[in-house]
C-alpha cells in the first residue's frame, strides 16, 4: 500500500470513528483533516517533505480508538477535558473564580447520568471550597424540540434541609445560582451553585434533584459526594486584627479567607455615641451601608471585583450582631498585600503571606 492509499484510508477511518465523539471534538478533528494536504505521487521529494503526516494521522486514529472504547483512566480523562472541543464545562460557563480554580486542577470529575422523559442529564464536575460550591452538567434534549429549553424546577438537600428553586427562561439565562448556555444541537451546558448560608462540613453528600426541564416533569436525582480537602490545602486564613476609627464607629479587619475561587473579608463593627442608640433595624442598615462603602485593592492598585448574588447585589452578610462579611473574586497571586478602604475615612494596608 502506497502513502496515498494510507492517507486516504486513515482519513476515511478517522471520519467514521468521529461519529461516536462529542460534536465539538469531532468538528475540530474534521477541520484538522480537511487542512491536511492531499498526497501526490508526482515528486519523490514532496513525499519526503510530508512524511510526518502518517504518524500524526496514526496518533489521531489512536485517540479515536481510545475514546471509542470508553477505556479512559481518571488521569487521561482529566487530560482529555483540557483539549480543544472537549473542554471542561467550567471553562465555558459559570463563576470566574471557579473557572480560575478549575484551571488549577482543583475540580473533581463526576460520572453520573440520569435519563427521564427522553432528556439526559450528565453531571460533569464539582468544585467545593469554604466559600463556593458549584456543579457542572450537560443536558441533552430529544431531537425536534423547539424554543428555549431550560431547567424550570430543582431542589437540593443537605443536613436535613431541603431547598426548592424554580427558574423562568430569563432567570436561566441570567442567574447567579444557575448558569445556562446552548452549545450546539440539542445540548446545553449548565452550572449550579447552591445558596449556602453557612460554612459547610469538610466532607458531605449533596442530594440534587431536577424536577422539571423544558416543560417536562420528571425525576433526575443525584447524590454527589463532596470534599474540600484539596482546596483546604491551598486556602489561607489570616486574622489581621487591624482597627481604625471614624466619628461613629470602630472597624476591625478580623479575618481574611482566601480560597482558590474567592476572597472573604470579615469586619467587626463597634458603634460609638449616637450609633449606640439605633434600633436593630437601623443598625443593620448602617452596617450594610458600611459594607457597600468598602473597596479592596491589590498591591498593584487593581481593585478586586465583588461577587454578586442572584439579584446583582454584592455578596455579603451579617455575622452575629457586630460582624459582617464581604466576598470578592480571587486576589492575584503576584499581590503581596491588599488595601481595604472605607470611603475616604479609613484605609488598612495588610501584608499577605
Amino acid at each position: 500500500m502506497n502513502e496515498q492509499q494510507v492517507d486516504k484510508e486513515l482519513r476515511q477511518f478517522a471520519k467514521k470513528a468521529s461519529g461516536d465523539l462529542p460534536v465539538q471534538f469531532s468538528a475540530g478533528i474534521d477541520q484538522l483533516l480537511e487542512s491536511l494536504p492531499i498526497r501526490s505521487a508526482q515528486k519523490k521529494s514532496y513525499r519526503r517533505k510530508n512524511n510526518w503526516l502518517i504518524p500524526v494521522a496514526c496518533l489521531i486514529v489512536g485517540m479515536f480508538l481510545l475514546i471509542g472504547t470508553g477505556f479512559v483512566s481518571p488521569t487521561m480523562a482529566h487530560m482529555l477535558k483540557r483539549l480543544p472541543y472537549v473542554g471542561s464545562v467550567f471553562d465555558f460557563i459559570g463563576d470566574s473564580g471557579v473557572k480560575e480554580a478549575n484551571q488549577q486542577g482543583l475540580t473533581q470529575l463526576l460520572n453520573q447520568t440520569e435519563t427521564d422523559q427522553g432528556i439526559t442529564v450528565a453531571l460533569k464536575e464539582a468544585y467545593y471550597d469554604r466559600l463556593n460550591l458549584s456543579i457542572s452538567f450537560a443536558v441533552t434534549f430529544p431531537p425536534g424540540g423547539n424554543g428555549f429549553q431550560h431547567i424550570e424546577k430543582l431542589n437540593y438537600n443537605w443536613g436535613g434541609q431541603t431547598i426548592t428553586r424554580t427558574f423562568t427562561a430569563e432567570e436561566a439565562k441570567n442567574n447567579y445560582i444557575l448558569h445556562w448556555r446552548h452549545v450546539g444541537g440539542n445540548t446545553y451546558y449548565g452550572t449550579f451553585q447552591p445558596l449556602l448560608t453557612e460554612e459547610m462540613p469538610e466532607e458531605f453528600s449533596l442530594q440534587l434533584r431536577l424536577q422539571k426541564i423544558g416543560g417536562a416533569e420528571g425525576t433526575w436525582s443525584f447524590e454527589i459526594p463532596l470534599s474540600r480537602k484539596p482546596t483546604d490545602e491551598v486556602t489561607k486564613v489570616t486574622e489581621p486584627k487591624v482597627s481604625g476609627q471614624t466619628s461613629r464607629y470602630t472597624l476591625t479587619v478580623e479575618q481574611i479567607v482566601r480560597t482558590p475561587s474567592a476572597t472573604r473579608i470579615v469586619i467587626g463593627v463597634q458603634g460609638k455615641g449616637e450609633s449606640l442608640k439605633l434600633s436593630d433595624d437601623e443598625k443593620w442598615n448602617q452596617i450594610m451601608l458600611l459594607s457597600n462603602a468598602i473597596r479592596v485593592f491589590d498591591s498593584n492598585g487593581v481593585p478586586l471585583s465583588s461577587i454578586t448574588d442572584e439579584n446583582g447585589n454584592v455578596r455579603s452578610g451579617i455575622v452575629g450582631e457586630t460582624r459582617f462579611t464581604k466576598d470578592f473574586h480571587p486576589i492575584s497571586a503576584t499581590s503581596n498585600s491588599i488595601t481595604i478602604a472605607v470611603d475616604r475615612q479609613l484605609r488598612f494596608e495588610i501584608p499577605l503571606d
